[in-house]
């Protein structure tokens, strides 16, 4: 029923995607659907559900013991290029619905960056309490700053694939990550040969 969603969604956007239409493209009666569903809220929320543990089980191997900045600097990466290099575009099909047709499914969206900003958040404690990124930092504005970056490139990308180049835009993401988080010495002396070392 998911994967009928996501191609629902995707092709004709969710204002226009019904129950109805999901049960025929999965093979569902509409009364299963509606029963497993309900509302389009729980669809969006079952959508967005979906999409952020397939994020999760992507990323899982690469935060491996990790934590802090290089964790951050994994995530944003593997943001970018998982996005890149998909045609999935549902999530942001439903983002620009949710201010504008679909307002019911706003408050759906908001949970899904506050669940992105806030384990962002987590990763930039973890990096001020070892050290690595600097004492004055506030957290939740950079988590913030954070998936704003993240989610407007991909709006770029998903409008026009060759809009730029993936491999230069991951470069500099992360130096800027680095120059904007770490410490003085460690943003001039180590960013640059970590970033081209990638």
């Amino acid at each position: 029923m998911l994967d009928a969603a996501f191609k629902l969604i995707e092709r004709q956007g969710g204002s226009r995607t019904t129950l109805v239409e999901i049960g025929e493209l999965s093979g569902y009666s509409h009364g299963l659907v509606s029963h497993r569903f309900g509302s389009k809220g729980a669809l969006v929320r079952a959508v967005t559900e979906r999409l952020q543990r397939e994020f999760a089980k992507l990323l899982e191997p690469a935060l491996a013991g990790l934590h802090g900045m290089e964790a951050l600097i994994v995530t944003a990466e593997t943001y970018l290029r998982m996005a890149a290099a998909s045609d999935r575009n549902a999530m942001y099909v439903l983002i620009g619905e949710a201010l504008g047709p679909l307002r019911e499914i706003r408050g759906e969206m908001a949970q899904a960056d506050r669940k992105f900003r806030m384990a962002v958040q987590k990763l930039i404690e973890e990096g001020m309490r070892a050290g690595e990124i600097r004492s004055d930092v506030d957290p939740a504005a950079y988590a913030a700053l954070f998936v704003g970056t993240l989610r407007g490139l991909v709006v770029q990308h998903l409008m026009k694939p060759p809009a730029f180049d993936v491999d230069r835009v991951s470069r500099e993401l992360i130096l800027s990550i680095e120059r904007s988080l770490g410490p003085a010495r460690r943003a001039t002396n180590e960013s640059g040969s970590r970033a081209h070392a990638r």
